[in-house]
């Protein structure tokens, strides 16, 4: 049995930080490879929804979302890498209350592995069989299939506030002309709801921009 970990989300303004692990065995492996499962930023988005539906449907896994407000006290207090750090544990512990755990991989988000490998365990109680890899969502089925998991759920939160708000997000990166124009036209609105990143440059940025067009008389 192998486990991989990877995360959806990471970067954007707008939205959670979802993070999933899926555990297989070498049978499970090869059907998903089979099915096409890979790395998910290669994979479209119709195939992608299709084949988390598959990988939920037929191997063991957890999937978290972190809210922005975490995301936001975890920057102000600690780190990014940090709080994946955490998060990671806790898939490793939620997993293993499900089945016996094989050896873990993880999506390497720091530039030293064993350091990142030793922070995940001491969030542990249990010790475990770990290992990390830069971009193993490309070489680890695993892996590729908890980032699937993972960006689907993250695609599916942010169509359900899009729908529950009436409100274009785009993909909530920053670089997205559609992401940019909701936080210009809804900030106050994104921020109430807890859907913006406070923390982000791109928040911080527009909120002093908006403040000084008010002082200046420019907004209304």
């Amino acid at each position: 049995m192998k486990a991989g970990v990877d995360e959806a989300g990471r970067g954007p303004v707008l939205g959670p930080l979802v993070m999933a692990i899926v555990q297989i065995d070498q049978k499970q492996a090869q059907e998903l490879q089979k099915a096409g499962v890979k790395d998910s930023k290669e994979v479209p988005f119709r195939k992608r929804t299709k084949l988390a539906r598959l990988i939920k449907a037929h191997c063991q896994h957890v999937i978290i979302k972190v809210l922005p407000t975490t995301i936001d006290k975890a920057v102000a207090t600690q780190s990014l890498n940090t709080l994946e750090a955490k998060t990671t544990a806790k898939l490793i512990a939620k997993l293993a209350e499900q089945t016996p755990l094989g050896k873990i991989m993880l999506d390497l988000p720091t530039k030293n592995k064993e350091t990142y490998c030793q922070e995940v365990k001491r969030y542990l109680s249990f010790d475990i069989d770990l290992d990390a890899k830069h971009k193993a969502d490309q070489t680890h089925i695993a892996v590729a299939a908890a980032s699937i998991i993972a960006k689907d759920a993250r695609d599916r939160a942010i169509s359900n506030l899009e729908k529950k708000y009436k409100i274009r997000l785009g993909s909530g990166y920053p670089a997205d002309p559609v992401t940019q124009q909701a936080l210009q036209n809804h900030l106050p609105f994104l921020e109430e709801k807890k859907i913006a990143r406070l923390s982000w440059k791109t928040v911080k940025n527009l909120k002093e921009r908006q403040t000084t067009m008010l002082q200046n008389g420019m907004l209304k």
